[in-house]
């Protein structure tokens, strides 16, 4: 199959032959033959460089002493934009700031700079909500609700040094599409509460609420044992009554019961 190049890869391409062709007019401007960079240092001006440029052959090139870097390639007709790196090594060094002004010997390297910035869409997994009820046999699990996954636009900045990747950095996240969850039903055993499981609690139920774990009384009961939101929120119930398994609300009074005997089933609680 044949290998597509993108707009961006194709620019690269075309920028680093123009690079090269610029360094080619340089060298054949010059009187020094290859490697007299590492002649004997000259009396005056001017002093001898080696330019560095993508994959070419480097070029050796005669200019006045303390030049910048920069400017030497401007005068041999290599274009240097703002996002390139031009870099001076000294006797193998780097050198940086002042002391990149030009002395006899230097290696003077142009890295030419791409960036591309790329978006992608990408799958965002949907998590998994368990949910622990009695219903179903203990470490039994049941899908009540399948998951479905979101969006994320990602928007990334791709960095080229002389047309190969050097850096990738994601810039923006932004969820186009919230996920689903998945929700799962996990069996596990009843909850107990240390001398109330002897006790009827079935009775119980069936005289509050006929036995309905939705049961609504209009002056603010809920449930299979008739909770009203206060005296659920003291046992450790969230929410209303009505929401919670069967299991839970058992276990919810069971728990009143304990603290506080039948007193809150004043008709009820001698069925227990």
């Amino acid at each position: 199959m044949r290998a597509t190049t993108t707009p961006a890869q194709s620019n690269r391409s075309t920028r680093l032959r123009a690079l090269a062709a610029s360094t080619a007019t340089a060298a054949l401007a010059l009187t020094l033959v290859p490697g007299s960079a590492a002649a004997a240092e000259p009396t005056g001006d001017p002093v001898v460089v080696r330019i560095k440029v993508a994959d070419q052959a480097p070029v050796d090139v005669a200019t006045a002493a303390r030049t910048w870097p920069t400017k030497l390639l401007k005068t041999h007709a290599i274009a240097v934009d703002g996002n390139d790196l031009v870099r001076v090594k000294r006797d193998g060094r780097k050198v940086k700031g002042d002391r990149k002004r030009l002395r006899h010997g230097d290696v003077v390297r142009l890295v030419a700079v791409d960036k591309e910035r790329a978006t992608k869409r990408k799958r965002v997994q949907p998590r998994v909500v368990e949910v622990p009820t009695t219903q179903l046999k203990p470490g039994k699990r049941k899908v009540v609700q399948q998951g479905k996954p979101g969006v994320r636009k990602v928007v990334a900045l791709r960095t080229f040094h002389n047309g190969e990747p050097v850096k990738y950095k994601v810039v923006k996240r932004k969820l186009v599409k919230d996920p689903r969850p998945r929700r799962v039903l996990v069996g596990r055993k009843p909850f107990t509460v240390p001398g109330t499981d002897g006790l009827n609690w079935g009775a119980l139920a069936n005289c509050e609420s006929g036995g309905n774990p939705k049961a609504v009384n209009p002056a603010g009961y809920y449930g299979l044992y008739q909770f009203n939101v206060g005296t659920w929120n003291s046992v450790g119930g969230s929410g209303l009554p009505t929401h919670a398994s069967a299991g839970e609300q058992t276990y919810r009074a069971k728990l009143l019961y304990k603290s506080r005997g039948r007193s809150p089933w004043p008709h009820c609680g001698r069925l227990l």
